[in-house]
C-alpha cells in the first residue's frame, strides 16, 4: 500500500474514533490500494440528523485538525454557524481535509441509519459503510448465492448493479437522478469494476420513457419531453458506443 491508501486509512481510523452519529460510505471503504487509482476517492460521511452537520465538522476541526477543503467550503461552515441551515434544503454538505484527503460531511432527509444511506445509491459495487456511533458495519454489495444476481442484486462485489433498493419504476424525472451518474460508469470501469450492467439499466431507462411519452396533456408537458429527447438521445448513444467498445 502507498501513501494515499496510508492517508485514507488514517481519516477512516479518525472518524471511527468521533463518535459521531452518522456513518462513513461510498469508496473510500473498498478494499482498494487507492495509489493506483487515477483519482483519490474521497471519505464520504453522512450524519443522522440535521444539527450534526455543523456538530460534526466542528468535532473534526477543533479535535483532529480537520480545515475546510476551500475557502469557499470555509465561507459556507462559517455561514451555517452564523445563520443555521439553509431552509428548506434535502441536502447539504461540507467539505473537510486532513493532509491529501477530502471528506464530505452529508446531511440528507430522511436518512436516519446506515441502511437508509445505502439504500439511497444508485450502484451496487458502493453500497458498503460503518455506522460510526454503534461501530458496526453492513456491506449490501452483492449476495452471497452468485444465482441470484439475475433477480436484482450483482453477484459480485465487483460488478455494478442498479440498487434494487431504490425505486426503478421512474418517470421522466427520475430516470433523469439516474442517467446523470453516467461518467461515473467511465470512472469506477476505470477503477477495475464491471458496470456494463449499469450502462444497459440507463439505456433502459432512457427507452422506457420514449416510449411513455409525455406525461400530460400541456404544453409544458410537451417541452419537457421534447428537452428530454434532445439531451438525453445523444447520451443514450454515447453509453451504446461505451458499451459496444467494453463488450467487443
Amino acid at each position: 500500500m502507498g501513501k494515499l491508501t496510508d492517508q485514507i486509512e488514517s481519516v477512516i481510523d479518525m472518524l471511527k474514533d468521533s463518535g459521531i452519529n452518522g456513518c462513513i460510505t461510498g469508496s473510500s471503504m473498498l478494499d482498494e490500494d487507492f495509489d493506483l487509482w487515477e483519482t483519490a476517492p474521497d471519505v464520504d460521511v453522512f450524519v443522522f440528523a440535521e444539527p450534526q452537520l455543523l456538530d460534526s465538522a466542528n468535532k473534526l476541526i477543533y479535535k483532529y485538525g480537520f480545515e475546510p477543503a476551500t475557502k469557499g467550503e470555509e465561507w459556507k461552515l462559517n455561514r451555517i454557524r452564523n445563520r443555521g441551515m439553509q431552509k428548506n434544503a434535502s441536502l447539504q454538505t461540507i467539505k473537510l481535509k486532513h493532509g491529501d484527503i477530502i471528506v464530505n460531511i452529508t446531511w440528507k432527509y430522511g436518512k436516519t441509519t446506515l441502511a437508509s444511506v445505502l439504500s439511497s445509491f444508485d450502484m451496487s459495487i458502493i453500497m458498503v459503510g460503518y455506522d460510526i456511533k454503534h461501530k458496526v458495519g453492513l456491506d449490501l454489495r452483492c449476495v452471497t448465492d452468485a444465482t441470484f444476481g439475475e433477480g436484482g442484486w450483482s453477484p459480485s462485489p465487483r460488478v455494478a448493479y442498479p440498487n434494487p433498493l431504490r425505486d426503478q419504476d421512474v418517470d421522466m424525472y427520475g430516470a433523469q437522478m439516474w442517467i446523470r451518474q453516467f461518467d461515473r460508469v467511465i470512472k469506477y470501469w476505470n477503477r477495475g469494476y464491471d458496470t456494463r450492467p449499469m450502462a444497459k439499466f440507463y439505456i433502459k431507462l432512457i427507452d422506457q420513457v420514449i416510449e411513455t411519452g409525455k406525461l400530460f396533456n400541456s404544453q409544458a408537458s410537451e417541452d419537457a419531453f421534447t428537452g428530454f429527447v434532445e439531451e438525453y438521445m445523444p447520451m443514450r448513444d454515447r453509453m451504446v458506443q461505451w458499451l459496444k467498445d467494453k463488450e467487443d
